[in-house]
């Protein structure tokens, strides 16, 4: 029997307090379902080169993924899509130079009749323009009408109503423009992923520049694994972000959720490593493990993380006696051992 570990996870948690700068991501995964993923790929050049465009995936059977909600086939309803909806959050703290928040949605695969570009409304539809307090602009395009709050955006026509929609150098169209607008903090709910503006299908789609040029986004938390040919595993192998640049390929990626006090119950064994990888980087530590019927299922209660842990699950009597020598030897303490059957899970702390 080979148990599993926190040894990679932990390591990362080390890492990501040494990263000052990198950004919380757009999304956040206690909004995913246990079967769904956000994907991303490579964008476009020019100034939005560094940018993403952001869907979000139902695994349907082994690798297989899908665009739309379980039981809904038909394509041109954009609440058939999972990724419709899905609330965004600010990647990092600043203010609000620019946006707009009723313009109407398009059907999948058309645009609006009255989009043109530079004329009825902006190209990012309902959007927020944020320049960050590092200097950086971030736009957050494409959201559903209504859904960014009045209190962001003062602009609540549905299209232009001047006669000047070009951009003024930077960018940002001369009407979407905000004088003294509106603070934001790391996180805070900025609207729900939408299909307006110059946008095919429900997504997100996120860019940083400066000085007129791309810049790439780094992110202090989150899982990514590769999206080949379409094709990828629940299990990954998910590789942690931990303050590195979003990767410049297709990628299926699990953003971390906020850490808190949380209990999940019955989780089958099969899945239960996965969960632990996503809750070590989403900043938590376990507080409380049992197991049932020989480890198909786990219980577990967690917390934010504080100082230095470990765990394994699936152990043999002879593996937890050679991990609980190991450890307390570290100077760890074990703080929670449970034995279902012939397996044991044990949670170590220091």
């Amino acid at each position: 029997m080979t148990s599993k570990s926190l040894l990679v996870t932990l390591a990362v948690a080390t890492l990501v307090q040494s990263t000052t700068a990198a950004l919380t991501l757009p999304l956040r995964g206690d909004d995913l379902n246990a079967d769904e993923r956000y994907n991303a790929g490579v964008h476009t050049g020019g100034i939005q080169a560094e940018g993403k465009d952001i869907g979000a995936l139902r695994r349907v059977s082994d690798t297989n993924w899908s665009r739309l909600k379980a039981g809904a086939t038909d394509t041109k309803v954009n609440s058939n899509w999972i990724v419709y909806g899905k609330p965004f959050y600010a990647m990092a703290a600043g203010t609000v130079v620019g946006c707009w928040r009723n313009a109407p949605e398009n059907i999948p695969g058309a645009l609006h009749p009255l989009y043109k570009p530079g004329s009825k409304f902006a190209g990012g539809g309902n959007h927020l323009w944020i320049l960050q307090d590092d200097g950086a602009q971030a736009l957050y395009a494409h959201a559903q009408p209504g859904s960014i709050p009045a209190a962001l955006c003062p602009h609540n026509a549905q299209v232009f109503t001047g006669t000047n929609g070009k951009s003024d150098g930077t960018g940002i169209e001369q009407e979407v423009r905000v004088t003294n607008g509106a603070r934001v903090n790391a996180g805070q709910f900025l609207g729900r992923i939408g299909n307006s503006g110059s946008s095919s299908a429900p997504h997100l789609h996120v860019h940083l520049q400066k000085g007129g040029q791309p810049m790439p986004m780094t992110f202090e938390r989150g899982l990514t694994t590769p999206f080949i040919g379409g094709k990828a595993g629940l299990d990954g192998p998910w590789t942690p972000l931990a303050g590195r640049t979003f990767p410049e390929a297709s990628v299926l990626f699990w953003p971390p959720r906020p850490a808190g006090n949380l209990t999940f119950n019955g989780i089958k064994g099969a899945d239960y490593q996965r969960l632990v990888d996503h809750l070590a980087d989403s900043g938590m530590m376990p507080n409380l493990i049992t197991c049932a019927s020989n480890g198909s299922t786990y219980n577990s209660t967690w917390v934010p993380r504080q100082g230095q842990w470990a765990s394994f699950h699936g152990m043999s009597a002879a593996q937890a006696a050679e991990k609980h020598a190991n450890y307390t030897g570290q100077g760890y303490s074990r703080t929670s051992s449970y034995t279902c059957g012939t397996v044991t899970v044990a949670v170590w702390r220091k």
